[in-house]
């Protein structure tokens, strides 16, 4: 027992840092949406910027896909087919995997979430079926997101297991050679800052045909080409068949649900497995607004006008960067986590920052290490540079405030 999870445990731990943020009005805000990030709190018309949104270019309030979605709901007349997409499907749905598949030049799956995408997925590449019948060795990165560890048990009931440092080649490069086949399971964007090494992995999947398992939530969209994402970005744009890809299409891409790049377009053994044998048989899935949305968003990616978006978050990330120092400063990706250290300080340096009209998520263990609380921050394209820097000159001075000793400065040190 507990061998890859200890869900009680984690609950006993993570259980009084909730109730905290519960009761500092930090947790569960009802609100109405203003747009462009910004919201009204239900109960009270208290307004605030979002300083902690995935919508990194600003797209999920976009009117062009807002208005995609009702238009896909009008035309079928319905939200879902409500049984399962192997009987019966309507034509929203091919026509969005279609429109997916030729933009990333993939063989792509829609799926009801990013962790739907990891449960169909994870366990048939764990059972041999994309290794020439040969269950991996599956490796794991330590920081792999959440619901990619959460698999860790279904995976060990095919292959074995090894969860290996962040970020260490040389560890996965040992394995390879002692090895026949092995699998790295890995963001490709960490959700609370940083990237994988993905030109080095690379150079493993040449060298030893490494087959390489990405959660690329939080690139797909913000990074790349038309917004291929740092994976694809790194392959020029080819899959390989080592590789499958998953994707969150709520956060940057602004629609909704997930989606899995199974490999190169016509990998049609590869989709039909995942269709059979796991979680996208049920009845589950993107219903039609999200499908109408999905194909507005791609045709949205294939524009001038997209590379503008992104350049646009890019000046944000490099406006804050200059105001406010993290370890993830300059690394050009729009995650940022100021370090504050202890649990009940953070909270409250969250709680101050909202009364004075901007929320910044608190997150502590299990998301971070035990001891290393702090906010995550995630820059849009659509924020404005005042809100930029009325935001880090409220960081400083309540920094300062609550924490005089100096307490956590280290990371998430302002500037002037």
């Amino acid at each position: 027992m507990h061998t890859y999870m200890n869900i009680k445990k984690l609950a006993s731990i993570s259980g009084d840092f909730w109730d905290v943020t519960d009761r500092a009005g930090l947790f569960g805000l009802v609100v109405a949406g203003l747009g462009e990030g910004r919201h009204r709190r239900a109960d009270d018309g208290h307004e605030f910027v979002n300083m902690s949104s995935y919508s990194y270019l600003g797209l999920d309030t976009d009117p062009r896909l807002v208005q995609a979605a009702a238009d896909a709901v009008l035309s079928e007349g319905s939200l879902n087919t409500s049984t399962s997409r192997m009987r019966i499907r309507f034509a929203a749905l091919e026509d969005a995997e279609r429109a997916l598949s030729e933009h990333f030049d993939v063989e792509a799956v829609t799926t009801a979430s990013c962790a739907v995408a990891a449960w169909a997925s994870l366990p048939l590449l764990a059972s041999g079926l994309f290794t020439e019948d040969v269950p991996p060795v599956m490796v794991f990165d330590k920081n792999a997101h959440f619901c990619l560890n959460a698999l860790k048990a279904a995976a060990a009931d095919e292959a074995q297991i090894v969860t290996i440092a962040h970020n260490d080649v040389e560890a996965l490069e040992q394995l390879c050679k002692e090895h026949p086949k092995v699998a790295y399971v890995a963001d490709g964007v960490y959700s609370t800052g940083g990237q994988a090494p993905v030109k080095e992995l690379l150079r493993l999947q040449e060298k030893y045909g490494l087959f390489l398992y990405f959660d690329e939530a939080h690139g797909i969209s913000t990074l790349g080409q038309r917004g291929r994402g740092l994976v694809l970005e790194e392959l020029g744009g080819r899959i390989t068949d080592r590789t499958i890809i998953i994707a969150s299409l709520n956060k940057g891409f602004g629609a909704s649900g997930g989606a899995i790049f199974l490999g190169p377009r016509g990998s049609d053994e590869r989709k039909n497995l995942a269709l059979r044998n796991g979680p996208l048989m049920w009845s589950q899935r993107v219903n039609t607004a999200g499908l109408g949305a999905i194909k507005a968003s791609v045709a949205l990616h294939a524009t001038e006008e997209f590379a503008g978006l992104q350049k646009r978050l890019q000046d944000n990330i490099d406006l804050f960067d200059g105001l406010v120092q993290t370890e993830q400063s300059r690394d050009g990706l729009p995650i940022r986590f100021v370090e504050v250290g202890k649990e009940d300080a953070t909270v409250q340096l969250a709680q101050r920052l909202l009364e004075q009209g901007f929320y910044a998520s608190p997150i502590f263990f299990p998301i971070i290490g035990r001891g290393r609380a702090g906010l995550r921050l995630m820059l849009r394209a659509n924020m404005t540079r005042t809100e930029i820097e009325t935001f880090a000159g409220l960081l400083k001075e309540l920094r300062d405030e609550l924490a005089p000793s100096g307490d956590g400065a280290e990371a998430g040190d302002v500037r002037r």
